[in-house]
């Protein structure tokens, strides 16, 4: 019996996110994914739910010890989940790629392309507003130092 060289595929976590297989072996499509709103866009919603009363309470306010304000309060906040490729407390570089990652996105899939929407969220949590601010204007006059298209 001869020997049959292996089929070489790529490993589950390095696929790109439109190839990965969902739980039951079926490709998951654009429209089922659910991307989390970022904590400024939730505060932003409840802002306009409560219509006028405060969103989080003071801090000697005798509610803040209560743990049913907590779990109440909890699908607030969101953070970037961890990634691997960053172990350091400095996430310049981090916040740098998930801005090109980004735009880059949004260049080669089309703007309605909802999963981008993942990259957007990362580097709003991550990177400060005013250095997305001066990429940005670095982007407009054509200056940004990170190629789109490719």
């Amino acid at each position: 019996m001869a020997w049959k060289r292996p089929v070489w595929k790529w490993p589950a976590w390095k696929r790109p996110v439109w190839k990965r297989r969902h739980g039951n072996g079926v490709e998951m499509a654009e429209s089922e994914m659910e991307i989390p709103d970022t904590m400024g866009e939730r505060m932003e919603k409840e802002k306009h739910k409560n219509s006028g009363q405060p969103m989080m309470l003071h801090p000697d306010h005798p509610d803040n010890w209560d743990p049913r304000y907590h779990e109440k309060a909890a699908h607030l906040l969101w953070s970037a989940p961890y990634d691997a490729r960053y172990p350091q407390i400095r996430k310049q570089r981090q916040c740098f790629e998930y801005y090109v990652d980004f735009f880059r996105c949004k260049e080669l899939m089309g703007e309605d392309y909802k999963p981008c929407k993942f990259f957007q969220n990362v580097y709003k949590d991550i990177c400060p507003s005013f250095w997305t601010e001066k990429w940005d204007e670095l982007r407009e006059e054509g200056r940004f130092p990170a190629k789109f298209d490719r």
